[in-house]
C-alpha cells in the first residue's frame, strides 16, 4: 500500500492522488476514461462511492479521489453550451441579412434567422405626372358655299329686238322656253311665239332653265336649231352655266337673261 508523500496517509494500491490531501502520488499511472458513450454519473455527495469526475471508485469517507484528485463533494463539469445553429450559406447574387448574412426572400422586411429589421417597405411608384389634357380635336369647318342655295330660277329673260322682258314665274325651280302648243299640250313657262319664235326657228320644247345650289343652268332638249350663251353651242342633254348679263339664243332669237 503507497504512502502519501504530503501527509503521510495511507493510499490503496494503483492511487494517483492523496485521498486525504489531493497531493499527487508518484509512479502511478491514472486510470482510463469511462467510454464516450456512457452517461455523466450523477454529482456524489459527502458518501459517494464513485468519483464525479473520472468515475473511479472511492471508499466512503474519503474527501479526495485517488484517482484524478478531484474533490469528492464537487459537481461535475457543466457542459459546454451548444454552438448556435450555423446560418444557411447565401445564395449567390442574392440578399442577405446584413447581421447573421442569412439569405433572404425578395422583398422581406425581417431576417427569419435572427429577427433583423431589414428596413421599411419601398414606397410605391409614384404616378406618371398628369400632363394638360389636350383638347379635342375641333371639327373640320364645313365649307359654305359662297352664296346660299337658289330656292327657285331668279331673273328674266329680255327681247333684244323689242327689249320686251318676259319674267320667270316666282318660285320655279325650272323654267322651260319654247313656243305653246295647246294641241300637243305644251305651255312653256317662257313662250316666245309672239316674239318672233315662228320665224326664228324656236322647238316648242326648246330649252330648259332650272338651277343646282347657288347656279342657274341651261339645257338644250334637243331642239331643232339649237341653243348658244354668248354664241357658244349649247350640247343637247349637257347643262351649261347661266351668268347675268348672258346673250342667250334660241334658234334665231336672241335674248339677254338678267338675274333680277
Amino acid at each position: 500500500m503507497a504512502v502519501c508523500p504530503n501527509c503521510n496517509a495511507q493510499q490503496p494500491d494503483g492511487a494517483v492522488f492523496c485521498d486525504e490531501c489531493g497531493a499527487k502520488l508518484g509512479g502511478a499511472a491514472p486510470a482510463p476514461p469511462p467510454p464516450a458513450a456512457a452517461p455523466a454519473p450523477p454529482a456524489p455527495t459527502a458518501v459517494a462511492t464513485t468519483c464525479s469526475v473520472c468515475g473511479v471508485s472511492v471508499s466512503a469517507g474519503e474527501a479526495f479521489c485517488g484517482n484524478c484528485g478531484a474533490a469528492l463533494g464537487q459537481a461535475a463539469p457543466a457542459a459546454p453550451p451548444p454552438a448556435p445553429a450555423a446560418a444557411p450559406a447565401p445564395q449567390a447574387g442574392g440578399p442577405t441579412c446584413p447581421t447573421c448574412g442569412a439569405p433572404l426572400e425578395p422583398g422581406s422586411n425581417f431576417c427569419d434567422m435572427c429577427g433583423t429589421t431589414l428596413g421599411a417597405a419601398p414606397p410605391p411608384p409614384a404616378p406618371p405626372a398628369s400632363g394638360p389634357v389636350p383638347a379635342p380635336a375641333a371639327a373640320p369647318a364645313v365649307q359654305q358655299p359662297p352664296y346660299p342655295a337658289l330656292a327657285a330660277v331668279p331673273g328674266r329673260l329680255v327681247v333684244q329686238a323689242t327689249n320686251v322682258a318676259l319674267p320667270f314665274p316666282p318660285g320655279k325651280t325650272e323654267i322651260f322656253v319654247g313656243r305653246e302648243d295647246p294641241v300637243s299640250g305644251v305651255f312653256p313657262e317662257v313662250d316666245l311665239t309672239d316674239h318672233g319664235g315662228d320665224e326664228g326657228g324656236v322647238s316648242r320644247k326648246h330649252a330648259r332653265v332650272f338651277v343646282q345650289g347657288n347656279q342657274v343652268y341651261i339645257e338644250d332638249l334637243n331642239s331643232t336649231n339649237y341653243t348658244y350663251v354668248n354664241q357658244q353651242k349649247v350640247l343637247p342633254g349637257q347643262p351649261h352655266p347661266l351668268n347675268d348679263g348672258d346673250e342667250v339664243r334660241f334658234g334665231r332669237v336672241k335674248l339677254t337673261y338678267y338675274s333680277s
